[in-house]
Protein backbone atom coordinates (compact mmCIF):
# COMPACT_ATOMS: atom_id res chain seq x y z
CA UNK A 1 0.00 0.00 0.00
CA UNK A 2 1.31 3.65 -0.98
CA UNK A 3 0.02 7.46 -0.77
CA UNK A 4 -0.98 6.77 -4.77
CA UNK A 5 -2.92 3.79 -4.17
CA UNK A 6 -4.78 5.91 -1.36
CA UNK A 7 -5.39 9.20 -3.38
CA UNK A 8 -6.34 6.83 -6.38
CA UNK A 9 -8.76 4.77 -4.60
CA UNK A 10 -10.66 7.68 -2.34
CA UNK A 11 -10.57 9.39 -5.61
CA UNK A 12 -13.01 6.79 -7.35
CA UNK A 13 -14.59 6.73 -4.07
CA UNK A 14 -15.84 10.52 -4.61
CA UNK A 15 -16.33 10.47 -8.57
CA UNK A 16 -17.91 7.02 -7.92
CA UNK A 17 -16.38 6.48 -11.23
CA UNK A 18 -13.37 4.87 -12.59
CA UNK A 19 -13.49 6.49 -15.57
CA UNK A 20 -14.56 10.15 -14.14
CA UNK A 21 -11.45 9.69 -11.31
CA UNK A 22 -9.04 8.53 -14.07
CA UNK A 23 -9.44 12.01 -16.19
CA UNK A 24 -9.05 13.89 -12.74
CA UNK A 25 -6.09 11.78 -11.72
CA UNK A 26 -4.55 12.24 -15.16
CA UNK A 27 -4.16 8.66 -15.74
CA UNK A 28 -5.63 6.16 -17.94
CA UNK A 29 -8.86 4.50 -17.11
CA UNK A 30 -7.60 1.03 -18.05
CA UNK A 31 -4.21 1.73 -15.83
CA UNK A 32 -6.86 2.76 -12.61
CA UNK A 33 -8.48 -0.20 -12.87
CA UNK A 34 -5.37 -2.45 -13.08
CA UNK A 35 -4.17 -0.35 -10.09
CA UNK A 36 -7.83 -0.91 -7.90
CA UNK A 37 -7.52 -4.76 -8.81
CA UNK A 38 -4.08 -5.19 -7.85
CA UNK A 39 -4.83 -3.63 -4.21
CA UNK A 40 -8.45 -5.59 -4.13
CA UNK A 41 -5.67 -8.67 -5.00
CA UNK A 42 -2.78 -7.85 -2.35
CA UNK A 43 -5.93 -7.00 0.57
CA UNK A 44 -8.08 -9.95 -0.80
CA UNK A 45 -11.14 -7.87 -0.42
CA UNK A 46 -13.68 -6.07 -3.14
CA UNK A 47 -13.47 -2.25 -2.64
CA UNK A 48 -16.23 -1.47 -5.39
CA UNK A 49 -19.78 -3.11 -5.72
CA UNK A 50 -19.78 -2.50 -9.74
CA UNK A 51 -22.74 -4.15 -10.46
CA UNK A 52 -24.15 -0.52 -9.25
CA UNK A 53 -24.25 2.10 -11.15
CA UNK A 54 -22.77 4.36 -10.23
CA UNK A 55 -20.52 2.34 -8.61
CA UNK A 56 -20.61 2.33 -4.91
CA UNK A 57 -18.01 1.35 -1.81
CA UNK A 58 -18.64 -1.97 -0.17
CA UNK A 59 -18.45 -1.96 3.53
CA UNK A 60 -14.53 -2.94 3.26
CA UNK A 61 -14.25 0.18 0.72
CA UNK A 62 -15.66 2.27 2.78
CA UNK A 63 -13.61 1.17 5.80
CA UNK A 64 -10.61 1.76 3.50
CA UNK A 65 -11.31 5.14 2.39
CA UNK A 66 -12.60 6.31 5.51
CA UNK A 67 -8.72 4.98 6.95
CA UNK A 68 -6.89 6.26 3.77
CA UNK A 69 -8.64 9.74 4.26
CA UNK A 70 -7.04 9.97 8.16
CA UNK A 71 -3.40 8.59 6.41
CA UNK A 72 -3.77 11.02 3.98
CA UNK A 73 -4.77 14.19 6.24
CA UNK A 74 -1.46 12.94 8.93
CA UNK A 75 0.81 13.14 5.81
CA UNK A 76 -0.14 16.24 4.93
CA UNK A 77 -0.17 17.11 8.39
CA UNK A 78 3.54 16.08 8.79
CA UNK A 79 4.24 18.23 5.23
CA UNK A 80 3.24 21.46 7.04
CA UNK A 81 5.10 20.73 10.22
CA UNK A 82 8.25 20.74 8.20
CA UNK A 83 7.24 23.94 6.26
CA UNK A 84 6.77 25.38 9.16
CA UNK A 85 10.01 24.43 11.01
CA UNK A 86 11.32 25.76 7.56
CA UNK A 87 9.58 29.41 8.12
CA UNK A 88 7.18 28.87 5.76
CA UNK A 89 7.75 31.36 3.77
CA UNK A 90 6.86 29.34 0.66
CA UNK A 91 3.83 27.14 0.35
CA UNK A 92 -0.05 27.10 -1.35
CA UNK A 93 -3.17 27.72 0.69
CA UNK A 94 -6.25 26.51 -1.22
CA UNK A 95 -9.38 28.03 0.47
CA UNK A 96 -13.21 27.59 -0.28
CA UNK A 97 -15.37 30.07 -0.53
CA UNK A 98 -18.60 31.47 -2.24
CA UNK A 99 -18.44 33.61 -5.58
CA UNK A 100 -19.53 36.70 -3.87
CA UNK A 101 -17.91 36.53 -0.91
CA UNK A 102 -14.42 35.91 -2.76
CA UNK A 103 -14.98 39.33 -4.21
CA UNK A 104 -15.55 41.28 -1.14
CA UNK A 105 -13.51 39.53 1.67
CA UNK A 106 -10.05 38.03 -0.51
CA UNK A 107 -9.50 41.67 -1.85
CA UNK A 108 -8.24 43.18 1.28
CA UNK A 109 -7.26 40.11 3.22
CA UNK A 110 -4.85 38.96 0.08
CA UNK A 111 -3.46 42.73 0.45
CA UNK A 112 -2.21 42.79 4.01
CA UNK A 113 -1.06 38.67 3.85
CA UNK A 114 1.48 39.10 1.15
CA UNK A 115 3.20 42.22 3.14
CA UNK A 116 4.35 38.68 5.49
CA UNK A 117 3.76 35.99 3.05
CA UNK A 118 4.83 37.11 -0.71
CA UNK A 119 6.02 33.75 -1.38
CA UNK A 120 2.84 31.59 -0.23
CA UNK A 121 0.14 31.16 -3.09
CA UNK A 122 -3.20 31.20 -2.47
CA UNK A 123 -5.77 29.50 -4.76
CA UNK A 124 -9.50 30.02 -4.21
CA UNK A 125 -12.12 27.15 -4.55
CA UNK A 126 -15.50 29.05 -5.74
CA UNK A 127 -18.57 27.48 -4.94
CA UNK A 128 -22.04 27.26 -3.12
CA UNK A 129 -21.81 26.02 0.92
CA UNK A 130 -22.70 22.28 -0.39
CA UNK A 131 -20.35 21.92 -2.48
CA UNK A 132 -17.81 23.68 -0.16
CA UNK A 133 -18.26 21.26 2.46
CA UNK A 134 -18.03 18.18 0.47
CA UNK A 135 -14.66 19.54 -0.92
CA UNK A 136 -13.53 20.20 2.39
CA UNK A 137 -14.16 16.67 3.54
CA UNK A 138 -12.44 14.84 0.65
CA UNK A 139 -9.80 17.27 1.48
CA UNK A 140 -9.70 19.46 -1.43
CA UNK A 141 -9.14 22.47 0.27
CA UNK A 142 -7.46 23.55 3.62
CA UNK A 143 -10.13 25.52 5.27
CA UNK A 144 -13.85 27.39 4.25
CA UNK A 145 -15.41 30.29 4.67
CA UNK A 146 -19.16 30.14 5.35
CA UNK A 147 -21.71 31.52 7.55
CA UNK A 148 -22.49 29.09 10.32
CA UNK A 149 -26.40 28.78 9.36
CA UNK A 150 -29.28 28.16 12.81
CA UNK A 151 -29.04 24.65 12.19
CA UNK A 152 -25.92 22.51 12.29
CA UNK A 153 -26.11 21.38 8.80
CA UNK A 154 -22.29 20.41 8.94
CA UNK A 155 -22.02 17.86 11.24
CA UNK A 156 -21.00 14.34 10.25
CA UNK A 157 -20.83 11.13 12.07
CA UNK A 158 -16.77 10.10 10.18
CA UNK A 159 -16.20 13.60 9.83
CA UNK A 160 -15.45 16.03 12.77
CA UNK A 161 -15.06 19.85 11.72
CA UNK A 162 -13.44 22.76 13.87
CA UNK A 163 -15.01 26.51 13.41
CA UNK A 164 -13.68 30.07 14.19
CA UNK A 165 -16.14 32.91 13.91
CA UNK A 166 -14.49 35.85 11.62
CA UNK A 167 -16.81 38.15 11.80
CA UNK A 168 -20.96 38.14 12.87
CA UNK A 169 -23.05 39.45 9.74
CA UNK A 170 -26.47 40.85 9.46
CA UNK A 171 -29.55 39.51 7.04
CA UNK A 172 -32.16 42.12 5.73
CA UNK A 173 -34.53 42.56 3.66
CA UNK A 174 -35.14 44.03 0.34
CA UNK A 175 -38.07 44.92 -1.34
CA UNK A 176 -39.07 47.30 -4.08
CA UNK A 177 -41.61 50.32 -3.90
CA UNK A 178 -44.86 48.85 -3.36
CA UNK A 179 -44.18 45.36 -2.26
CA UNK A 180 -44.30 46.20 1.72
CA UNK A 181 -46.99 47.83 2.79
CA UNK A 182 -48.13 49.15 6.47
CA UNK A 183 -49.41 45.71 7.63
CA UNK A 184 -45.92 43.99 6.93
CA UNK A 185 -44.36 46.41 9.25
CA UNK A 186 -44.08 46.10 13.12
CA UNK A 187 -46.16 48.06 15.17
CA UNK A 188 -44.76 51.76 14.82
CA UNK A 189 -41.80 50.98 12.74
CA UNK A 190 -41.24 51.51 9.32
CA UNK A 191 -38.00 50.18 8.68
CA UNK A 192 -38.72 46.41 10.36
CA UNK A 193 -40.43 43.67 9.36
CA UNK A 194 -42.97 41.73 11.32
CA UNK A 195 -42.32 37.97 9.53
CA UNK A 196 -45.07 36.61 10.26
CA UNK A 197 -47.16 38.96 8.34
CA UNK A 198 -44.76 37.99 4.95
CA UNK A 199 -46.92 35.98 3.66
CA UNK A 200 -48.73 37.17 0.89
CA UNK A 201 -44.95 38.99 -0.39
CA UNK A 202 -43.49 37.42 -3.36
CA UNK A 203 -40.07 36.57 -2.84
CA UNK A 204 -36.49 36.00 -5.10
CA UNK A 205 -34.85 33.16 -3.41
CA UNK A 206 -31.42 31.54 -3.85
CA UNK A 207 -30.97 28.32 -5.38
CA UNK A 208 -30.89 25.45 -3.77
CA UNK A 209 -27.56 24.66 -2.61
CA UNK A 210 -26.90 27.78 -0.61
CA UNK A 211 -26.38 28.18 2.88
CA UNK A 212 -28.90 31.55 2.71
CA UNK A 213 -31.69 29.52 0.92
CA UNK A 214 -31.27 26.96 3.71
CA UNK A 215 -31.93 29.67 6.45
CA UNK A 216 -34.30 31.84 4.63
CA UNK A 217 -36.45 28.21 4.54
CA UNK A 218 -35.93 27.60 7.62
CA UNK A 219 -37.44 31.25 8.47
CA UNK A 220 -40.39 30.45 6.61
CA UNK A 221 -41.40 27.03 8.36
CA UNK A 222 -40.89 28.92 11.47
CA UNK A 223 -43.74 31.16 11.14
CA UNK A 224 -45.94 28.99 8.71
CA UNK A 225 -45.78 30.71 5.62
CA UNK A 226 -45.28 28.75 2.34
CA UNK A 227 -43.98 31.87 0.06
CA UNK A 228 -44.45 32.65 -3.79
CA UNK A 229 -41.19 32.63 -5.26
CA UNK A 230 -41.34 34.41 -8.46
CA UNK A 231 -37.37 33.90 -9.43
CA UNK A 232 -34.71 31.94 -8.54
CA UNK A 233 -31.01 33.22 -8.70
CA UNK A 234 -27.51 32.09 -7.99
CA UNK A 235 -25.88 35.30 -7.18
CA UNK A 236 -27.17 37.35 -3.18
CA UNK A 237 -26.22 40.69 -5.74
CA UNK A 238 -28.70 39.64 -8.06
CA UNK A 239 -31.27 38.77 -5.75
CA UNK A 240 -30.59 42.50 -4.47
CA UNK A 241 -31.36 44.22 -7.33
CA UNK A 242 -34.34 42.25 -8.30
CA UNK A 243 -35.92 42.93 -5.26
CA UNK A 244 -35.02 46.56 -6.04
CA UNK A 245 -36.82 46.57 -8.85
CA UNK A 246 -40.37 45.92 -7.29
CA UNK A 247 -40.64 42.28 -8.61
CA UNK A 248 -40.69 40.70 -4.57
CA UNK A 249 -38.72 40.62 -1.58
CA UNK A 250 -35.23 39.46 -0.87
CA UNK A 251 -33.45 38.12 2.15
CA UNK A 252 -29.68 38.52 1.76
CA UNK A 253 -26.76 38.81 3.62
CA UNK A 254 -25.65 42.82 4.84
CA UNK A 255 -22.70 42.73 2.34
CA UNK A 256 -24.76 42.12 -1.10
CA UNK A 257 -26.13 45.31 -0.46
CA UNK A 258 -23.10 46.94 1.13
CA UNK A 259 -20.64 45.98 -2.70
CA UNK A 260 -23.16 48.06 -4.24
CA UNK A 261 -22.33 51.48 -4.85
CA UNK A 262 -26.02 53.02 -4.87
CA UNK A 263 -26.75 51.38 -1.33
CA UNK A 264 -28.06 54.25 0.45
CA UNK A 265 -30.70 54.22 -2.58
CA UNK A 266 -31.92 50.36 -1.92
CA UNK A 267 -34.55 49.20 0.16
CA UNK A 268 -33.63 47.80 3.37
CA UNK A 269 -34.63 46.72 5.85
CA UNK A 270 -34.55 44.96 9.70
CA UNK A 271 -35.85 41.23 10.11
CA UNK A 272 -37.55 42.60 13.56
CA UNK A 273 -39.11 39.18 15.51
CA UNK A 274 -36.84 36.82 13.33
CA UNK A 275 -32.91 36.20 14.09
CA UNK A 276 -31.29 38.45 12.11
CA UNK A 277 -27.36 37.56 12.37
CA UNK A 278 -25.53 34.43 11.90
CA UNK A 279 -21.61 34.43 12.28
CA UNK A 280 -19.03 33.99 9.48
CA UNK A 281 -16.64 31.47 10.31
CA UNK A 282 -13.55 29.87 8.95
CA UNK A 283 -14.18 26.10 9.11
CA UNK A 284 -11.70 22.61 9.05
CA UNK A 285 -11.24 19.31 9.63
CA UNK A 286 -10.88 19.07 13.30
CA UNK A 287 -7.79 16.79 13.14
CA UNK A 288 -5.86 19.27 10.42
CA UNK A 289 -2.65 20.78 11.23
CA UNK A 290 -2.50 24.40 10.15
CA UNK A 291 0.48 26.10 9.52
CA UNK A 292 1.68 29.15 10.26
CA UNK A 293 0.48 31.12 6.69
CA UNK A 294 -2.94 29.26 6.82
CA UNK A 295 -3.23 30.55 10.45
CA UNK A 296 -1.75 33.98 9.89
CA UNK A 297 -4.52 34.37 6.74
CA UNK A 298 -7.18 33.19 9.43
CA UNK A 299 -6.34 36.22 11.88
CA UNK A 300 -5.66 38.74 8.86
CA UNK A 301 -9.29 37.65 8.04
CA UNK A 302 -10.78 38.27 11.44
CA UNK A 303 -9.07 41.83 12.28
CA UNK A 304 -10.15 43.16 8.78
CA UNK A 305 -14.23 41.89 9.33
CA UNK A 306 -14.10 42.71 12.91
CA UNK A 307 -12.67 46.20 12.87
CA UNK A 308 -15.48 46.59 9.95
CA UNK A 309 -18.46 45.38 12.04
CA UNK A 310 -17.33 47.47 14.83
CA UNK A 311 -17.19 50.50 12.77
CA UNK A 312 -20.82 49.79 11.49
CA UNK A 313 -21.71 49.30 14.93
CA UNK A 314 -20.31 53.14 15.95
CA UNK A 315 -22.09 54.38 13.22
Amino acid sequence: MDFRELVYITTVADCKSVTEAAKKLYISQPSLSQIIAKVEQELGVKLFDRTAYPITLTYAGETYVETARKILLLNDNLRRQLTDIGEGKRGRITLGIPVERAGYMLPAALKEFKKLYPGVEVRAVEANSSVLLAGLKRGDTNFIILPKESEDTYSDSKIELEMEVIYKEELMIVAGEGILREEHMMKGKKDTVDFAALGDVPFILLKKGHAIRREVERMFRKHQINPEVVIETSSNINAVQLADSGIGAAIVPERAVAVLRDRDKIHCYSLGNQTNTWDVNVIYLKDAYLDGAERYFIEVLKKIFSRHEKVKKET
